[in-house]
């Protein structure tokens, strides 16, 4: 393959309107495309267009997977086969984000300064809703770039060869806390983590909450399901050592909150319910990448 670059992408749920024209800008700048199907077989919908795309190009990977793993699953896969194919740069892409083919190459810019150095880079985040930007307000500035604790799983870019030490992304936890797990773990492995100033994406998160009050203090509306495993990872989240301190109590002052208006302001109240009581009692996974 004459590709050194390759983007992974798990499919879920509804097909953004934005995805085959960001799929071709990664077309354009000789990106290899490593799609993977997070849909079951019932619930795979995707349009023409894109499954034309996808017998066309021999650039892009489909890649089943029936939602083994959920989010953490889907890139894992991705990940497999883009390093089997012995590509050099592989960047993690959230269907519902957007940067173009152009900026993504432009995350490898750190690795002319440090070849040698073991990173993780990622873009600056806007949040698509409120049109501010994502993350810590302080930050603390290595040579061009900014360096942080924590990636978003969307926009991170990493070497092919270094795969083997950074190791897959927890499946256990399948959505929520999965950019924070494999962040923290990377650090512990001697990783260094940037951004990228100049390198902007463009993230939805979640859906607009339908509750005044919700929406002032910066919340977003997600399925009951979500609620259980935000919940369920936290709780797993605060045994592990690698993640600060600081930051636990953050996550556990927000989850001491957000429940209550959960019950109170959303329209799903019995399901939320159920999926708080689920949460604090289901059994923890082990994981040993993190012990």
């Amino acid at each position: 393959m004459k590709h050194r670059h390759g983007v992974v992408i798990p499919l879920y749920g509804s097909q953004p309107k934005e995805l085959n024209k960001q799929l071709q800008s990664y077309l354009n700048a000789e990106i290899a495309i490593f799609l993977v199907q997070n849909n079951s077989a019932a619930t795979e919908n995707m349009d023409e267009e894109l499954k034309e795309m996808i017998c066309r190009e021999k650039a892009i990977t489909y890649i089943p997977n029936n939602n083994q793993g959920g989010v953490a699953g889907g890139f894992n896969r991705g990940i497999e086969r883009a390093f089997a194919d012995n590509l050099e740069w592989i960047t993690l892409v959230d269907q519902d984000s957007r940067l173009s083919g152009h900026k993504l190459l432009r995350l490898r810019e750190p690795w002319l300064t440090w070849p040698d150095l073991k990173l993780l880079v990622g873009p600056k985040i806007l949040d698509g809703r409120r049109h501010e930007v994502h993350g810590r307000k302080r930050s603390q500035t290595y040579g061009a770039y900014t360096r942080t604790r924590m990636l978003i799983s969307s926009g991170t870019t990493f070497r092919a060869k270094d795969w083997p030490l950074l190791g897959p992304m927890l499946e256990w936890l399948v959505v929520d806390f999965v950019d924070h797990a494999w962040s923290f773990h990377a650090g512990s492995k001697g990783f260094v983590l940037l951004q990228h100033p100049e390198v902007v994406l463009n993230q939805a998160f979640g859906e607009r909450h339908p509750n005044p009050l919700c929406r002032l203090i910066g919340m977003e509306l997600y399925s009951p399901t979500r609620h259980f495993y935000s919940i369920r990872n936290l709780r797993w989240l605060l045994t592990q050592r690698q993640v600060p301190l600081d930051l636990k109590w953050k996550e556990l002052a927000k989850m001491s909150i957000k429940p209550w208006l959960w019950l109170l302001c959303e329209p799903r109240k019995i399901e939320n319910m159920k999926a708080i009581l689920h949460a604090l009692l289901d059994p923890l996974g082990s994981s040993p990448e993190m012990d």
